[in-house]
This record gives structure tokens, sequence and C-alpha cells, in this order.
């Protein structure tokens, strides 16, 4: 003989056989197979009421995890294998997911493109291993990028670009054009969009700025290879400077300048 009772968790029962307890279930599996008291419940039907159980857990476990943000069908599955429901309660769990709009690929893919376009600092190439890594296949990542115009990489690097240039203002110009650029590299931004937005940023060459920073290089410099004889030291300073970005007239005059 089935008994079925209220648990005091709302939308959950316990189902006792023959007068002991078998088994807990949801609201959802007491509707589905209509149960009720003194039900015959054999062993096929038995199995039945697990396996629906079992998917119906995977599947509000799956909905707890989408709650609040985006996930892709990579993320929910590994979630829910290491809660260890078994493969084919995942799959069927993804495609119940896939078919009411709840875990869309493509969806996520473009919503992070968008969040990455207005709020981030990063180049289509970081974009890309991003969404490798959440699992996303290249079409779906493709549908994304698809918004992230070449106008929209060159302007976004353009603004980046000048973010970096005021933490730079005590190097040459030369220096802060090759900092910007490996650093615009380094967030996944291609060589054409850099060279572009290199010449959208203001590098106004300042004669008398870029000595004062030669100088205070150049006084370090100095201190350096003091001990140095007067022909070395004179091509370690130079060569140092050049490196740096500094015009070779502006080293020329700070040799001069300090008779080394």
């Amino acid at each position: 003989m089935t008994l079925i009772s209220a648990q005091k968790r709302a939308g959950r029962y316990n189902v006792f056989l023959d007068g002991e307890y078998a088994f807990p279930i949801s609201e959802d599996t007491f509707i589905h197979f209509r149960l009720n008291k003194g039900m015959e419940i054999d062993g096929p039907l038995l199995q039945a009421i697990g396996e629906y159980e079992t998917g119906a857990e995977a599947y509000n476990k799956a909905l707890n995890f989408l709650t609040g943000q985006l996930r892709t069908q990579d993320e929910v599955a590994q979630k829910l294998l290491k809660l260890e429901f078994d493969e084919e309660v995942v799959a069927q769990v993804l495609a119940k997911l896939a078919k009411l709009n709840l875990l869309n690929d493509a969806e996520y893919a473009k919503s992070y493109v968008r969040t990455m376009m207005h709020t981030g600092d990063k180049g289509p190439r970081y974009i890309i291993n991003h969404l490798r890594q959440k699992g996303v296949y290249e079409n779906d990542i493709q549908t994304g990028l698809d918004l992230f115009t070449e106008e929209e990489q060159i302007s976004l690097a353009t603004t980046v670009g000048q973010k970096i240039q005021k933490r730079l203002s005590n190097v040459s110009i030369k220096q802060q054009q090759m900092k910007i650029r490996q650093n615009l590299m380094n967030k996944g931004f291609n060589g054409q969009s850099i060279d572009v937005a290199l010449q959208e940023i203001d590098f106004e060459v300042d004669e008398e700025a870029e000595y004062e920073k030669l100088l205070k290089l150049g006084e370090r410099l100095i201190r350096k290879y003091g001990s140095l004889p007067d022909y070395s030291k004179r091509a370690k300073i130079k060569q140092a400077l050049f490196t740096k970005g500094f015009e070779m007239n502006l080293i020329e005059k700070f040799i001069s300048e300090n008779e080394i």
C-alpha cells in the first residue's frame, strides 16, 4: 500500500510503501505520475519515478545555477556532472533548457561581446579565447564577434591607448608608442586596429618636455656609468637613451651640455 505525506518543505513529499518510508519526490513528480494513496507501485513504475525525479532534480539545480547570470551549455553541463548526474540526464536537461531558450550560447556570446565593448578594455583575440574556454562553439563565437565591428575595435583601442598614455607621461614619445602598442597587443587587439588607434592618439612632440624627461634618465645614467672611461661612458649613455626612444639631437645636446 502507498502512503504519501507532505514534507515541511513546500513542494516536496515523502512516499511510504507498505508502511515504511521509501523515497522523497517533488510536486512535479507527484502530479506527473498522478500518485495517490493506496496506489500500487510496481518495479517498472518505481524505476520510472526514480528517473523522472532525478531529471527534475538536475533541471532545478541547473535553473538555480542559471539564476542571475548567463551561462554557457558547457558550464551547466560541467556543474551537473560535478553534482554526479549522469551524462544522459545532463543531455536531457541541456536540451530542455535550450528548447525553452534558457540556454543559448549564441546569445551568451553576444552579451559578453557587448559587455566587453562598452565596459571592458580587451580586443577580439582575448574575447575569442575567453569564449572558447567557456566551451562556446566557433559559429556562436562568430555570431557575437559580428557585433564588434572594425570601427568599434578601433574606437575602443584608441580609448584604452589614451588611458595608457596618461600613465607614461615620464617616458619618451617613441617609448609611449611602443608600450601602448605592446599593451594593446596583450589585450587582444589586432595590428590594424592598433595602427589606426596610434594615429588617433595625440603624440605631439614638445621638445622641451622631451628634454626634461631625458635629463632625469640621463642623470641616472651618468651615475651608473660614472666609473667607465669617457668613451665607453658616452657610448653606453647614448645607447641607453636611444633605446628609450629619445631623438639623437636631444641626446647629443645632453652629451654636450654634460661634457661627457
